[in-house]
């Protein structure tokens, strides 16, 4: 736990592992969303969220507002941007936000590659920390406007989830729910024991 760092981020950090410049990212975005949907809570409203990315960024939504993957309210759409769209199940509204474009140099790039590969030396490795708690830092202090936007959209939120029957699968013995259960030779069977048909 970070003291410097608001409870509700210092959760979104034990769950995600570290603090890293995705998860700052993340982080603003779900707090902008939940704000643009005139929430102070995720409890209050019944929210989905539908996320562009699978990357850090995303584990602030799960914290923040609630919307996981096992309550059937993440869906991830991804497009490779920095972009979730958040609605709102009672109200019926919806907000996409997103991170604005964030010029990035070639140098910092080239840097960060070599740090995930492991071919950097120890002075570089410094400049890179440095340079990653600096952005960090720039990310929850610089005003909104300057990092992200938001606006409202008009969305079809998923059905909630419904609970399926979930027989098993005569050829491996496992169960599966209905909805992804195949016939194989007359007999219900998973997707991964049904016989593709091919032409």
């Amino acid at each position: 736990m970070h003291s410097a760092y608001p409870d509700d981020l210092n959760k979104v950090l034990e769950f995600h592992g570290h603090m890293c410049p995705g998860v700052a990212i993340g982080y603003r975005l779900a707090k902008a969303a939940l704000a643009a949907l005139g929430y102070s809570h995720p409890d209050e409203g019944d929210l989905v969220t539908i996320a562009e990315s699978d990357r850090c960024t995303i584990d602030p939504f799960q914290i923040i507002l609630g919307c996981t993957l096992g309550k059937g309210k993440l869906y991830i759409d991804n497009t490779g941007k920095q972009a979730f769209s958040v609605g709102c199940r009672k109200s019926g509204k919806a907000v996409r936000v997103i991170q604005l474009p964030y010029n990035y140099t070639a140098e910092n790039d080239d840097l960060t590659r070599r740090v995930m590969a492991g071919r950097v030396s120890d002075e570089e490795y410094r400049q890179y920390k440095t340079a990653r708690e600096q952005r960090i830092h720039e990310i929850l202090t610089m005003p909104a406007n300057e990092l992200l936007k938001v606006a409202p959209v008009n969305l079809t939120l998923p059905e909630k989830e419904t609970i399926h029957n979930s027989p098993r699968c005569a050829f491996c013995g496992e169960q599966v729910m209905e909805p992804w259960t195949r016939l194989r030779e007359g007999k219900i069977a998973c997707t991964r024991c049904a016989i593709p048909v091919t032409r």
